[in-house]
């Protein structure tokens, strides 16, 4: 209970924020966030707990996005139809790309998670017939939440749900052979764990968490386009889960606030954002290789 007491503090706190009667600007930096965290939680599935390389979710993050476009444009589907079809339609997509790369390793997967990124980028922007190409499609609000503070109540339920599972899954049995496989994957397989199968889970779930997020934030821009999602939004996803902390869960939530508002803050230096990217990533991996996160919790378990 100690352990939970602190994340109920500020789901508590965040709920109470609209409150106190902040702008639009701070509560649209806030959904981001909630967003974000929701991305950054489920690529760590992958990258920190099962330990398998992957800079394809802003692909699945944008197969979420467009599901839920396509769908409102074609069949005129709200966001409560959306959200399930984003997370069905990504995790498909989860599946069929983990089936044959997640029999790669190391460098060699991350290869295929780049041109799958690649090839999911160049068919939004391409397949105008479908797409809209680089004009997009227009989304609508969700129904009864036109207001940025009620899609605030939204974002921050949705986003809490998937620590929550995320949470929860990593302190599972399914936790643990996750654990094996990334420690030693060799000798996981020799105690008998199908390790393909447990990567395959951790793929498949992860895609289907950016689904969700992908079906939130066209709700929330009101519209989709390429741009959102090339293999630079990746690696912003990779860079929140290594500097917040691989395999800790409040690691990536640590990095998707600092990734999301840094931006904000830097306003006046945005052409010197990837720089500031860089050297960031480059300085955490030399004096925390560990992440913020997990730097601490070395730190107490000392």
């Amino acid at each position: 209970m100690g352990k939970l007491l602190v994340p109920l503090v500020a789901a508590v706190g965040l709920a109470l924020l609209p409150m106190l009667g902040l702008g639009g600007y701070v509560l649209n930096v806030m959904v981001m966030i909630f967003i974000f965290t929701m991305l950054a939680v489920s690529l760590d599935l992958v990258m920190g707990w099962a330990g398998q390389f992957s800079f394809a979710h802003a692909a699945f993050f944008g197969i979420g996005a467009y599901t839920a476009a396509i769908a409102q444009r074609d069949f005129n589907t709200g966001f409560w139809l959306n959200l399930p079809a984003g997370i069905v339609t990504t995790g498909l997509s989860g599946l069929l790309l983990g089936l044959p790369a997640l029999r790669l390793r190391g460098h060699f997967l991350a290869i295929v998670t780049i041109a799958f990124q690649t090839i999911v980028y160049l068919a939004l922007t391409q397949w105008k017939s479908v797409t809209g190409g680089q004009f997009g499609i227009e989304v609508r609000p969700v129904e009864g939440l036109a207001t940025i503070g009620s899609f605030y109540y939204l974002a921050l339920a949705l986003s809490v749900i998937t620590v929550a599972i995320g949470w929860a899954l990593t302190h599972s049995r399914l936790g643990r052979a996750w654990q094996a496989v990334r420690d030693d994957e060799v000798l996981a397989r020799a105690i008998g764990l199908n390790t393909t199968a447990f990567k395959l889970a951790a793929f498949v779930l992860a895609a289907g968490f950016a689904g969700a997020a992908g079906v939130l934030v066209a709700h929330h821009v009101r519209g989709v386009t390429p741009d959102d999602f090339t293999v630079l939004t990746s690696a912003t996803i990779v860079a929140m889960v290594v500097v917040g902390g691989r395999g800790t869960i409040w690691g990536p939530v640590a990095g998707a606030v600092v990734f999301t508002a840094l931006p904000e803050v830097l306003g006046f230096a945005a052409s010197y954002r990837l720089v500031i990217y860089g050297f960031l990533m480059i300085l955490m991996i030399i004096v925390m290789p560990e992440g913020v996160f997990g730097a601490w919790l070395q730190r107490r378990g000392k």
